[in-house]
């Protein structure tokens, strides 16, 4: 006897997933200008200009409030220029993902908890090895072990991701109050896709959020207890979307 839990089905996760990508290029795309202005010494005032006398002289505001008074004598060019902004994004090295997530079902919402090491080979790609934890308890829970995959869209702090895990997950019993008693249980492919956005913010550290479509595969055998002992096989298919949060460093 066979037995399968299916949960959200794929095109449904699809659809969540594509919210997160609609005007993607605006989130770190756009374009902030500022004023700047290059004086014949060298120097290089970057703020905006908020007086100016035409011919004469002007007065421009810089970060953090101070403002110049400027002659034009004095300067060789001004121009408008995309605002300097501090990287923190990570261009080469160690990477650390770690994060949380849930899993809502039609039998209740489970919690993953997941940590991947791995590297990032340039701005936009990275691949590491990465473990979970899910806490189904249907009768099982399961230990993921995969390849994870995140390619980000932007060269920018703020930027959307995409990511795809791969991999196996083992199986552990979970609380079986209401099932008869396993005699083998076994684990299955295990493949995560989806999205998200990563916010780094101070050099190499950052947080992000992600929506995906989870799907899990296993199988146990339980004692029938009132039928000469046999066993009945078991086939368990978890399709979810999950949501979560997460750190990266």
């Amino acid at each position: 006897m066979k037995k399968s839990i299916l949960n959200i089905p794929l095109n449904l996760a699809l659809i969540f997933v594509s919210l997160f990508f609609v005007n993607a290029q605006n989130v770190n795309a756009q374009s902030y200008l500022e004023d700047v202005v290059y004086l014949k010494d060298g120097s290089i005032l970057r703020g905006f200009i908020v007086e100016m006398d035409e011919n004469q002289s002007l007065k421009i505001e810089i970060e953090g409030g101070s403002q110049f008074f400027i002659l034009f004598e004095e300067v060789q060019e001004i121009t408008k220029e995309p605002r300097y902004k501090e990287s923190f994004y990570k261009d080469q090295g160690y990477v650390n993902h770690t994060g949380i997530d849930r899993l809502p079902g039609k039998t209740g919402s489970s919690t993953r908890y997941q940590m991947t090491h791995g590297y990032q080979f340039n701005p936009y790609f990275s691949l590491g090895l990465g473990i979970a934890y899910v806490s189904y308890n249907e009768p099982l829970n399961t230990v993921p072990v995969f390849l994870d995959a995140k390619m980000k869209l932007l060269k920018a702090n703020t930027t959307p991701f995409t990511f795809i895990k791969l991999g196996y997950s083992f199986t552990s019993e979970g609380d079986n109050e209401n099932w008869p008693p396993i005699e083998e249980h076994n684990g299955g492919l295990m493949y995560n896709i989806g999205g998200g956005l990563i916010f780094e913010t101070r050099a190499g550290y950052g947080w992000y959020i992600n929506l995906g479509y989870s799907f899990e595969k296993m199988s146990f055998q339980e004692e029938n207890l009132w039928w000469n002992q046999q066993t009945i096989d078991n086939d368990i298919t978890y399709k979810r979307v999950n949501f979560g949060i997460g750190l990266t460093f």
